[in-house]
């Protein structure tokens, strides 16, 4: 037998004694795997999530940001969504924008029959004490929903105006003075009793109220974190307001 020919036949038995050698890879196979990985290695993932832009991420931080300063300073605003007393102010505009709005809001024509007086710059503001004691009385002494936890705040904001009072003089209509100076809370009393057009304003000298007040919503942005508002009231006619609240800050 050609020598050829006798290394197939020996080849042939080696198989047949350990089939597991058929199997056994190539070295072009590995040559050819080793290739198929890197270069799926190379490939970058259709799948992989893109890193997010540094604008994308200083809209986020000035959003965070922003949100709680405006909610602060505006929270005297929850006034005119829930009211205080038998009727609820209109709606401002809203908080954080340029605005610059003036309103006529028609107020009481005569002096409540148990009032409570503030003085500021000159004019006098008489809010009817009944009422304040209503909306002092009626504030949940818990709460789960925000109207709820807005009549709590309402409510104590004017049981604080109420203390704040002296005693009536002996005038008619007896008012009960606040003498001291009006923090925050209390300025937001007054503002939405006037808002509602519940209050009476009489100027300086008067005897009698105005029949109407003018109520200018003022804001002003200058960038993402800058911007402030107030609400200012004043006479018609007079070329100064009587009161000047701060409405929201960024």
């Amino acid at each position: 037998m050609h020598r050829p020919a006798l290394r197939t036949l020996l080849g042939a038995r080696a198989l047949a004694r350990n089939p597991a050698r058929r199997a056994m890879p190539t070295a072009s196979h590995y040559h050819r795997t080793s290739n198929e990985a890197s270069t799926a290695m190379r490939q970058p993932s259709t799948n992989t999530p893109r890193p997010p832009s540094r604008t994308g991420i200083a809209a986020r931080i000035a959003h965070q940001l922003l949100a709680p300063c405006v909610l602060a300073l505006s929270l005297g605003t929850s006034m005119s969504s829930h009211g205080a007393g038998p009727a609820a102010a209109p709606e401002r505009p809203p908080a954080g924008t340029d605005v610059d709005e003036t309103r006529t809001v028609a107020q009481r024509t005569r002096a409540p029959a148990d009032c409570l007086s503030v003085v500021l710059e000159g004019v006098t503001v008489l809010l009817d004490r009944s009422e304040l004691s209503r909306q002092a009385h009626a504030k949940p002494t818990q709460w789960k929903t925000e109207a709820e936890r807005m009549a709590l705040i309402e409510g104590r904001r004017a049981a604080a105006l109420l203390q704040a009072a002296a005693p009536a003089q002996g005038s008619s209509p007896a008012c009960h003075p606040v003498t001291q100076t009006l923090d925050g809370d209390d300025q937001f009393v007054v503002l939405a009793h006037l808002e509602r057009g519940a209050a009476a304003v009489l100027p300086a000298g008067a005897t009698q109220p105005v029949p109407s007040v003018a109520i200018r919503y003022l804001g002003q942005r200058c960038g993402p974190l800058c911007g402030r508002g107030s609400i200012m009231v004043s006479i018609p006619g007079q070329p100064q307001p009587f009161m000047v609240t701060h409405w929201w800050a960024s």
